[in-house]
């Protein structure tokens, strides 16, 4: 994420914050991180509020490293990157607390796509024209070489990384800048084809399909009991000395309450 970016989301942010005044303030628990979390903390956090009275405020457009950065500034309360703690970010008082889990898919724009197998993703990314079973031409969106998402493809399926790079080398393959941007891209491109999460498309409403792979369906059901086996993780990351508050939210997700509000979103508490 650009650090202009960064700063014009707290900006506006704090704007609200102080224009509601400093008792609002200490009756809210501020919080952001990837994008791919933000449709999930919105309705976790409605339902965390419901039940204590707290309001949960979710800053967008931070990404996972602006989310840690404005956790240690003093910023945030709580932050949720797709990615664990650096050594120098643990260093400077920040620890990990919990972690989510939400089924990592690929999803398309194409109304009837055929099952694909995860070893043959690799070579869809690299092959310069691929095409669906029924013809229709598949149309990759990358994601930034910084983005997690990036490293994630390449962590789940062999091959990827150098696949993806290979696909960068064509013209016509576009990269998109965040986790809103690439499913706002699949939704509007004929035969897209991207990597997202079963939480953010739930969350969205977005109009895309889901792609089996290996046979399997990534259903709630399936990525609980491990038939489908392909995950991105969230972490819950609070500052060593946060307020109770953000303690209040942190242990929200192992109740049943909380386990429930996750559910409906696509997402699972860790494995322990």
């Amino acid at each position: 994420m650009r650090i202009s970016n960064f700063r014009s989301a707290i900006a506006v942010f704090f704007g609200c914050a102080l224009a509601a005044g400093p008792s609002a303030a200490q009756d809210t628990l501020r919080i952001g991180g990837t994008g791919t979390a933000i449709g999930m903390l919105q309705q976790v956090g409605a339902v965390f509020s419901a039940a204590t009275g707290v309001t949960v405020e979710v800053v967008p457009n931070l990404g996972s490293t602006g989310a840690v950065g404005a956790l240690r500034d003093g910023w945030l309360d709580i932050a949720i990157p797709a990615r664990p703690l650096k050594p120098d970010e643990a260093a400077a008082g920040l620890r990990q607390v919990e972690v989510l889990r939400t089924a990592y898919v690929i999803a398309t724009s194409h109304s009837n796509p055929n099952g694909l197998k995860s070893a043959d993703l690799a070579g869809i990314f690299a092959a310069e024209k691929p095409t669906w079973a029924d013809g229709t031409p598949i149309r990759i969106i990358l994601r930034p070489r910084s983005d997690t998402d990036t490293a994630l493809l390449a962590e789940l399926f062999p091959g990827m990384g150098a696949a993806i790079e290979t696909a960068r080398r064509r013209a016509e393959v576009p990269t998109a800048a965040t986790d809103q941007d690439n499913v706002a891209l699949a939704d509007r491109t004929e035969g897209s084809l991207v990597g997202t999460t079963m939480s953010q498309i739930k969350t969205e409403h977005r109009n895309l399909h889901v792609v089996p792979l290996d046979g399997v369906e990534p259903t709630l059901a399936n990525f609980e009991s491990g038939a489908y086996r392909f995950a991105k993780k969230l972490y819950i990351i609070v500052s060593r000395n946060s307020a109770p508050v953000a303690q209040r939210f942190v242990h929200f997700p192992r109740s049943p309450q909380g386990v429930k509000a996750l559910r409906e979103t696509e997402t699972l508490p860790g494995l322990e």
